[in-house]
Order: structure tokens, then sequence, then C-alpha cells
């Protein structure tokens, strides 16, 4: 009987890995008690380069090639299911189906579907330029009846940062003084839950303390649902 193994394609960007993995570990601590090495999943980490340079025009069929290679990858490596911690990549969602030769392939913004908040209600939306472009988040806060709350300053704001994170790491001053900006910007606005749709973004949320803000984080997300389907597959075994 194949056991189920799961396979991350991350590194996009390579600062998000880790964060990433730490949330993966506590959810099985969480959703069934893992505590011994022999209770935690085999993992297959890929850490994928890909030409991505905020501020810039992506050049989408190199962006196509790497994500489908490093789909390849880890189908090569004999996984039973793929995360892609990183929502820019899920624009490319499709070509990354297609890579996978029908093993399972969890996308982001469905993993984040139990979080968002009942209608009517208003969500902010903190993503890249093309992530918010590829329009597939606000898809499904328009089927669930639920308004986004944008402006220019914030992106332009979240798009600063991303160079300036990516450069010098969580602890730079620059960093958090940008962050805190975000987060000054989005209570004008009057949103009260905001969705963290860029994984780069998502170790800052510890730093708001005070904030009155939801967030609903996307990488959080996403390794509930890994976890999830990796017990479905387990039972599915049994």
């Amino acid at each position: 009987m194949k056991k189920s193994k799961i396979g991350i394609l991350a590194g996009m960007g390579p600062r998000s890995t880790a964060p990433f993995l730490e949330k993966i570990i506590d959810e099985c601590q969480r959703q069934y008690g893992a505590t011994y090495d022999m209770d935690f999943p085999e993992m297959h980490i890929l850490s994928l380069p890909t030409p991505f340079y905020p501020g810039r025009p992506i050049d989408c069929a190199k962006m196509r090639e790497a994500l489908q290679k490093g789909i390849t990858d880890l189908v090569k490596s004999g996984v039973s299911l793929i995360s892609v911690p990183c929502n820019l990549a899920h624009c490319y969602f499709d070509e990354m189906i297609e890579a996978s030769q029908g093993i399972p392939l969890l996308h982001i913004a469905d993993s984040l579907s139990p979080l968002l908040p009942p209608p009517p209600s208003s969500v902010c939306l903190l993503a890249t330029l093309p992530t918010h472009d590829a329009g597939f988040y606000q898809h499904r806060l328009r089927n669930k009846g639920i308004t986004l709350i944008d402006s220019d300053a914030l992106s332009e704001k979240t798009t600063a940062l991303l160079p300036i994170l990516k450069a010098e790491g969580y602890q730079n001053r620059q960093v958090h003084d940008l962050w805190q900006e975000i987060v000054a910007e989005i209570s004008r606005l009057g949103a009260e839950q905001v969705i963290i749709a860029c994984t780069d973004l998502s170790p800052l949320v510890k730093i708001s303390d005070g904030s009155s803000l939801h967030f609903i984080d996307s990488m959080a997300a996403l390794a509930t649902e890994t976890v999830t389907e990796y017990l479905r597959q387990v039972e599915g075994q049994s």
C-alpha cells in the first residue's frame, strides 16, 4: 500500500518556507496529537527559485516552466498530495494541475474558505499585484456575498514592503515601520477582517499586537488543509 507523503513546493519567497513548515508541525500536533518523530508525516520539500521580482512584470512563460518543473519533481518523488505556500503561484494553478498527474493539488484560496466571515461582511485583501489582478480571491469573496475593501495607498505600501522584506528579513526596522503603516491604512479604510494573501507577509501578523484587526492568514489556512487532507488519505488506507 502506498504511504501518504506530503509534497511542498515552497521557496516563494525563501523566507516563507520555514514558517510554513512550523505551521504544518503545529497542525499535526493540534489535529491528531503528534508527539514523537514517527508521528509526523513524511514530507518532500522543494524550495523553488522562481523569476519573480516585486514591482516588475512577470515573465509568464518562465514562471509556468519553473512551477511545472517543480510540481513534476515532487510527483517523481512519490508524494500523494501537494501544497504550494505561495499565493502568486496560484495565478498558474491550471498549469500546475496539468503537471500534477492526478496527485491532489490544494488551492490556497479554497483552504481559506472556512475562515471567511459570514455575509454580509467586508474584508481587506493584502496581496501582490499579480495575485490581486488574477482575481481568484475576489471571485470566491463575491460568491460568498463578501465585499472587498481596497485602496491605491494600500497596494502601493504592500508593493513597497516586499522587496525590503526579501532583502532585509523580518527583523528590519523599515519592514516593521512599513507594516505598521499598512495596518494603519487598513484601519483607516474601516476594515476589520484582513486576508493575508501573500505568504511572505504572514510572519508579520505577530507584530500587530494592539491592533483590533482580525487577520485571516492564507499560510495558516493552507497548513490546516494540508494536514486535514493528509489525515483523509491515511484514514482511507486503514
